[in-house]
Order: C-alpha cells, then sequence, then structure tokens
C-alpha cells in the first residue's frame, strides 16, 4: 500500500473502475470491492486494507461516444439533456426529474429506469433501445436511472465498442513515469474523476496517436489550458501538479489538423481560430451559456462541430431573439455579426 499499511480510510473511483480491497498482503485474507467513490469505510474496513487490486472494468467496452439523450417530450423534443453512463439520483436529474417522455441512445448502452424512486433502487425495468415515447406507466415518472454497458456477449449493438488497439495515455505523481498511476481512454475527466491525480500529474506516457489538452489550474474542464502530444517524464514547472481537468483524444481524421479536438462532441471557445477558454458540448439545450460548463454569455468565437452534430445560436436567453444554425467547425465569426453574440445554445446530433 503506497500510501502506508492499515491507513486507507476513502476512496475516489473514476467511472468504468472497480477496486478491490484485501485485508492481508498479497491479496489474502478478506476482501470487498467498490465500483464508486467510498466518502468513509465503515468501521470494518477503516484502517483495515493491507492490499489492492484496480481495475476497469469497462476496458473493453468505454467509449467517449456512448451516451444517453433524454428528452421532456415524446419524439425526442423539446428539453433535453445527454448523461453518460452513471447513477443518477433525483437530484442529480435535475430538470429531467419525472420529466422524461424519449430517449436516444448512442453507443452499445442501455438504461434502468426507476419510477416514483428518487435512489435509483429498488424495482426498476430496463431498456435497450431507443424510446421514442414512453407508454403510460414511465412517461414524465422516471425519478431516477442507470446508465450501463450491455454485457460486452449480449449482441445487439456493438457500435459503442471501445477501440481494439487497447491504447490509453498514462499519467504519474511522480517524474520518470514514477508513483501512483492513472489509465485513461478518450474523454473527458474533470477533476472528479481524476481523483488523486488532480493536480498531482508530473510525467505522462502518450500513445502517438493520442493528444492531452491539460486544463491548469481549472477542474472543470475549462480556463487556460496546454496541448500535449508527446510523452513526457518529467513537465516543466508551468503545468507541472497544476492540471485540474483533462481531455484525451485521438489526433487521426481531421486532415491534419490537431487544433481541432476528435472526440464526439461539440467544442465552444472564447476565441477565434479554437482558442481561449473551452466547453465540449453533447446534445442538450442550454438556456444560458453558464449552463455550457461554465461558459461565459456573449463570448463564442469559435466552435469545432464533429460530423453528423448540428448546433443553433440564440441572440438572448432562453433561446429567444435571432437565430443562426452551424454544420460544421467555424474558426471565427470575421463574416458575420456572431461573434461574441450568443447568450443561450442547442446541440443536436442527427
Amino acid at each position: 500500500m503506497r500510501i502506508g499499511n492499515d491507513k486507507l480510510s476513502c476512496i475516489q473511483i473514476p467511472h468504468g473502475f472497480k477496486v478491490t480491497i484485501y485485508e492481508d498482503d498479497e491479496f489474502r485474507g478478506r476482501s470487498k470491492t467498490f465500483t464508486s467513490n467510498v466518502a468513509c469505510l465503515d468501521s470494518v474496513w477503516n484502517d483495515m486494507a493491507s492490499s489492492i487490486v484496480v481495475e476497469n472494468s469497462n476496458y473493453q467496452q468505454g467509449n467517449p461516444s456512448d451516451y444517453v439523450v433524454f428528452y421532456n417530450d415524446c419524439y425526442t423534443k423539446g428539453f433535453y439533456r445527454s448523461l453518460r453512463p452513471g447513477t443518477y439520483k433525483g437530484d442529480e436529474l435535475g430538470e429531467l426529474k419525472n420529466n422524461i417522455s424519449s430517449f436516444y441512445i448512442f453507443g452499445n448502452l442501455r438504461v434502468r429506469v426507476f419510477v416514483n424512486n428518487e435512489t435509483a433502487s429498488g424495482y426498476y425495468n430496463t431498456f435497450e433501445t431507443t424510446q421514442s415515447c414512453l407508454g403510460s406507466m414511465y412517461n414524465d415518472k422516471i425519478s431516477s436511472l442507470v446508465i450501463e454497458y450491455k454485457p460486452y456477449n449480449s449482441g445487439g449493438n456493438t457500435g459503442g465498442g471501445m477501440n481494439n488497439n487497447g491504447n490509453f495515455a498514462t499519467f504519474y505523481a511522480d517524474c520518470n513515469y514514477g508513483g501512483n498511476a492513472i489509465r485513461l481512454q478518450p474523454g473527458y475527466y474533470p477533476g472528479e474523476k481524476l481523483g488523486i491525480m488532480k493536480y498531482a500529474i508530473a510525467s505522462i506516457q502518450i500513445p502517438s496517436n493520442f493528444q492531452i489538452k491539460a486544463f491548469i489550474n481549472n477542474d472543470n474542464l475549462y480556463g487556460g489550458s496546454k496541448l500535449i502530444n508527446t510523452k513526457s517524464s518529467c513537465l516543466d514547472y508551468s503545468i507541472k501538479n497544476k492540471i485540474g481537468s483533462l481531455v484525451v483524444e485521438e489526433r487521426s481524421g481531421y486532415g491534419g489538423n490537431n487544433n481541432l479536438p476528435t472526440t464526439d462532441a461539440v467544442v465552444i471557445y472564447t476565441d477565434a481560430n479554437y482558442k481561449g477558454q473551452s466547453s465540449y458540448l453533447l446534445p442538450g439545450s442550454f438556456s444560458k451559456m453558464t449552463q455550457a460548463d461554465g461558459f461565459p454569455a456573449k463570448a463564442l468565437s469559435s466552435l469545432h462541430v464533429p460530423p453528423g452534430f448540428r448546433v443553433v445560436l440564440y441572440e438572448h436567453e432562453n433561446f429567444g431573439g435571432k437565430s443562426i444554425t452551424i454544420t460544421e467547425s467555424r474558426s471565427g465569426f470575421s463574416y458575420s455579426s456572431w461573434n461574441d453574440r450568443a447568450s443561450s445554445i442547442k446541440v443536436y446530433r442527427y
């Protein structure tokens, strides 16, 4: 145990990982497995762990393009938000609580829904396909839900499978690739998902087809950032132990323009040429720009729109005033009046 024997009291676990702790060295004695954060181990296990195993339970299946878009009206209309795999209790659903009428599944996922139950426990029903209009038993009655991967060998849609090459970037707490480490596949990682590695990354190993967008002194994926596309045995002082959140991206497929991300999401920027503060957006309706990961109002100057996505910008909050529809990336708005004008935004995926 790198933190010392019999000293473990709490664990932060990123989505898709599982942790098994053992009472004795060499993975012997009693054991217990966890798949989500543990704020404080109970009295049976607090200060009792002597060895530990960390596994990526969804390694062959995880994909940053896997998510579900939920709508408050039938036929994928009305207010909507995208959710990635995970457990969403009543408060975490926000405006979607008891307000879901249809949903669209992207990737190899299924949805467990709980009716009139905000704790995601007890009786549930599972949907493995997109629902254009929920029946009376579930319409506007889903109070909590779980989005999970289908079993790997379950058949059906396998389009959400992870890259077969098994590539990942590895982040280390010490220089020369030492100390605590975490392996991350392409995706978005705010500070809470980095766990103990938040503000504690000193060296990085990166596959040749990957790049890292590292956000400095910010754990919410916006603000000042640095693009990293080669391994580093020891990061320089400007970034070492200052990475609060990051994005892991594949570099291929965009004509060699490494300024554009390759993750399957819309990215908006405060400056032209894809620079400045940025926010990564899955399909959803954002009545204020601040709902888009804290992006400032009337500050959008460029945006990346992947194939199959459509963006509508609105002059005023709550989708009011004039609007413009965008179906491809824009490095700026020098030939239109939309620079620093958008106050609300909708993101669609075909």
